[in-house]
């Protein structure tokens, strides 16, 4: 459904408020009564109705009003209201993605994602990006000076790879400047088609700013192709578009890349000779000198964390570790994941040192969970430990302080979402955090957690430079009385009383007189409104080799339903993880009458080096594989589910898990959907050249997880291929197949051959192709149609009902039923 952009808060004034908005909201009010007055399928071939299921909710929060019915699929799909929410440094603008008008048709719905901005002193807000065919941005900033919004948008939907477009944001507020239904344009930075930039397959968001240069942006940039991970620096002038490159990489040309594969074939062939090492993430310091980086090498995938003098050209190693001890949460599996920093002293500080993020399972500095620790550059000497050394939760993120660019919480996440205060532990004025300021940083923790309680899990996003006004945003799994009936929300928080700017105010007695406020800004997703969502719960199960793993298992809203089946939900990567909250396809399946279990099985990341590890080397397709045999043997033997009332997905490495269960387990699961998904594996694989762009990196990660069996040896491969063992699935299993067409992770052809021997066996199920999308479906229409596909297939399994008449909200997708033989979806 298209929220309208009006009611932010409470300060906006209905002068504000457009022809073209008030026609909009009345376009969704009544496509809200059309929702609401939806009937339910009730036709034998996809089962029973509402009445039969014996609907009657529990309700978690009484304050609020349910409605007994099946949610639709664009209330849980559709893009949010609000995402990515900014504040400005100075604290005059706020900024967020949310679906955008059209200028030709300010009623136009098309679900894609565009920038708006407010002024916050005149209440304006303006939509800054009129995108049409795909979201306008997957990240944005505001440039130092706040006269422009820097983004970064896809060259092409599902290609990952990334222009850095700039938007100058005054004249939309200057009236007398900008005509009535201009589009603006937003200018494309980057010159050269054949290259990418700030974010790749793996690793952090390498996008910066500088308060000393505000009209240049610094960006991680290399050309298209299998070393488009190794990236150079560029500085970029905003205004006359001049770029050039302030750090080299080794790789930067065909000559130095031959020098390097000469060097790392001498540290096959010797194991005296060092492998040579390449960047793969660099860090500034508040020069914008690039001091920092993290360097791997392709023998060993070996990590090391280096930095360099003020006045040095040569980096030197501060730490270093194997792969067999390092830590994939510090890299990251997607672009933009990576958890790793780099923080220098200020360049006033006597003392050169540098924080650094890192993981080290053995030695002097050895911790399961990753940590901060504090080294002098000078003479690579290990200072201090700042923070980790949490049992259970690597540090999972940071909260910068943006006048700084220094830590002041952290977050660590074992169950819920938490955050704690981060102490510079003496780093001084112009450094982290003071040691009287830690005192307020507890007491605000302290209020806002009392606030958001422990219904719901928050992270502090954005702050002003001034420190006093913090973006928050909260989530739960289900609708919350504080986000006005919304699962998740985004809230201002004004640390000072009456706009005061000093860390307290003080009386008399000198006692701190700080009157705190938290604010809802706007519900993430207003429409979930009244709609009773599943419980979801943190469940943790001993395996059978005795490892304890974190699984959040879902609840149907519904109490009084009978033995109700359970899909089994795993998540990709295989280094990645679920966590506590709102998830749409959960919610979905749990409103159908579904229970839901996700498994974070081991290799999953957030908790511990030594859990990745014990997921690697060829566990992916044994362990890993039992991890989620025994949950699901669990479920069964605890009575939450019946034996032949278990279905399984997942997408990308999740869908690889999935038709792996369905094939070497195939009394276990009735069916399976497999989204993006890997059929064939290591040596097995015939697609494996086209995967990642041909990325070498990426290659030698695969062959480290696949474990040199399965990497080199085509039978063991093929021994954990599903593709090659379609035979032992069960004639009455069914399965479902959605892959977009230019996926460049797991290439469709995976897909298209697994099909081919489902169709030889004539399994039931169906395979949906999308043109134009990547690894996984972006576009809305799209995502719609795929996750109504999904509902028929698994409610007509089931004998489950499914809700009708919503099909106007897809009509536009790109899908192709390549093969559909009446397994639930027809």
């Amino acid at each position: 459904m298209m929220p309208t952009e009006i009611p932010m808060n409470s300060n906006l004034k209905p002068s504000d408020v457009s022809l073209a908005q008030q026609q909009q909201a009345d376009h969704v009010g009544k496509r809200k009564e059309r929702d609401q007055g939806k009937t339910i399928c009730e036709d034998m071939e996809v089962g029973k109705s509402n009445s039969q299921c014996g609907m009657k909710h529990s309700k978690p929060n009484d304050a609020l009003e349910y409605k007994d019915d099946l949610i639709p699929i664009s209330t849980l799909f559709a893009k949010p209201h609000k995402a990515q929410v900014k504040i400005s440094g100075s604290g005059k603008y706020l900024a967020w993605l949310s679906r955008g008008r059209s200028v030709d048709d300010p009623l136009d719905d098309n679900g894609v994602m565009n920038i708006f901005c407010k002024d916050l002193e005149t209440s304006q807000i303006k939509q800054l990006t009129f995108a049409k065919e795909r979201d306008a941005c997957s990240h944005f900033i505001f440039n130092a000076d706040e006269t422009e919004i820097l983004f970064l948008q896809e060259i092409r939907r599902g290609s990952e790879s990334y222009h850095l477009f700039a938007l100058e944001i005054v004249p939309f507020f200057d009236e007398t400047e900008v005509e009535e239904k201009k589009e603006p344009n937003p200018r494309n930075l980057i010159k050269d088609p054949r290259m990418t930039c700030g974010i790749g397959f793996v690793g952090g968001v390498q996008l910066w700013t500088s308060v000393k240069s505000p009209r240049e942006v610094y960006v991680s940039t290399a050309e298209i192709g299998p070393f488009s991970l190794f990236w150079h620096v560029s500085r970029i002038n905003i205004d006359t578009k001049e770029c050039v490159l302030v750090q080299q990489n080794v790789m930067s040309s065909s000559l130095s890349r031959w020098q390097f594969i000469l060097k790392t074939g001498l540290a096959l062939l010797c194991s005296w000779f060092d492998p040579p090492t390449v960047p793969l993430q660099w860090f500034p310091d508040d020069e914008m000198q690039f001091r920092g980086c993290i360097q791997i090498d392709l023998v060993n995938l070996g990590i090391c964390f280096c930095a360099r003098g003020r006045k040095e050209q040569q980096f030197k190693t501060l730490h270093s570790c194997t792969f067999e001890n390092s830590n994939m949460d510090l890299i990251g599996s997607s672009g933009g994941a990576g958890t790793a920093r780099m923080d220098f002293s200020r360049s006033s500080s006597e003392a050169d040192t540098v924080d650094i993020h890192l993981c080290a399972l053995t030695g002097k500095l050895a911790s399961d969970t990753t940590t901060y620790d504090r080294f002098c550059v000078t003479t690579g000497e290990h200072i201090s430990r700042l923070a980790g050394n949490n049992e259970k939760s690597d540090i999972t993120g940071f909260v910068i302080n943006r006048k700084t660019n220094q830590p002041q919480f952290v977050r660590y996440d074992s169950g819920k979402q938490t955050t704690e205060v981060f102490s510079g532990q003496g780093r001084g004025e112009s450094n982290h955090t003071q040691p009287d300021e830690d005192v307020f940083l507890v007491d605000d923790l302290e209020h806002i957690g009392n606030y958001f309680a422990q219904s719901m899990a928050y992270s502090i996003i954005s702050c002003t430079s001034k420190n006093d006004v913090w973006v928050i945003y909260a989530e739960a799994d289900r609708g919350q009385q504080k986000c006005e009936g919304s699962p998740g929300g985004y809230f201002l928080f004004n640390r000072y009383s009456k706009g005061a700017t000093s860390t307290a105010q003080t009386t008399q007695d000198s006692s701190p007189q700080i009157e705190r406020k938290i604010e809802l800004m706007f519900p993430s997703r207003p429409e979930l409104k009244g709609h009773l969502l599943g419980e979801m719960k943190p469940l943790r199960v001993t395996v059978s080799d005795g490892e304890e793993i974190l699984c959040y298992l879902s609840e149907p809203a519904d109490e009084e339903h009978v033995n109700p089946p359970l899909i089994m939900m795993i998540h990709g990567g295989p280094q990645a993880r679920d966590t506590w909250g709102f998830n749409p396809l959960v919610q979905l399946l749990c409103n159908r009458g579904f229970r839901v279990m996700q498994v974070n099985y081991r290799g999953s990341t957030g908790f511990g080096a030594r859990f990745i590890q014990i997921g690697m080397d060829g566990a992916f397709c044994k362990l890993l594989q039992q991890d989620i045999t025994d949950v699901a043997t669990y479920v069964i033997n605890e009575g939450l589910c019946a034996k032949n009332r278990l279905a399984i997905i997942g997408g990308s490495f999740g869908g690889y898990s999935a038709l792996h269960g369905l094939t070497f387990q195939p009394d276990l699961y009735k069916c399976c959907v497999a989204i993006c998904p890997l059929t064939a594996v290591g040596a097995a694989d015939e697609q494996s050249k086209k995967s990642f762009s041909g990325s070498p990196l990426i290659k030698k990660y695969w062959q480290r997880v696949f474990g040199e069996n399965v990497s080199y040896n085509k039978k063991f491969a093929m021994d954990a291929s599903p593709l090659y063992n379609t035979d032992n699935i069960r004639n009455m299993a069914s399965v479902a197949i959605y892959h977009g067409v230019d996926d460049p992770r797991a290439p469709i052809g995976h897909s298209r051959k697994f099909v081919e021997k489902l169709k030889e066996r004539n399994i039931k199920g169906e395979f949906v192709s999308f043109s134009g999308e990547g690894h996984g479906i972006s576009k809305e229409e799209n995502r719609l149609f795929m996750y109504h596909r999904i509902e028929k297939f698994l409610c007509g399994q089931f004998e489950l009902s499914i809700r009708c008449g919503d099909d106007d909200r897809w009509v536009n997708n790109t899908a192709s039923v390549e093969w559909s033989n009446s397994a639930g979806g027809d």
